[in-house]
């Protein structure tokens, strides 16, 4: 990912994130690559539901399921 200043990024994970938002995304959902998940770690009571669809630029992508 790069930064330019404060305000823009670039790069293969802001390219899957926006695929997911714009094609795959519905009311609140909260869908998140593969990526960003192995860097949240294990958290208590959040689970992540591997979806069929992979955009580009991601290994895999899940929606969080949470209570």
């Amino acid at each position: 990912m790069l930064q330019i200043g404060e305000e823009d990024v670039f790069g293969a994970e802001v390219n899957a994130a926006s695929k997911l938002g714009e094609d795959v995304a519905k009311g609140s959902d909260i869908l998140v690559t593969e990526h960003f998940r192995q860097h949240l770690g294990e958290l208590v009571g959040i689970e992540f539901a591997k979806l069929d669809f992979i955009p580009p630029g991601a290994e895999a992508a899940y929606a969080v399921k949470y209570r």
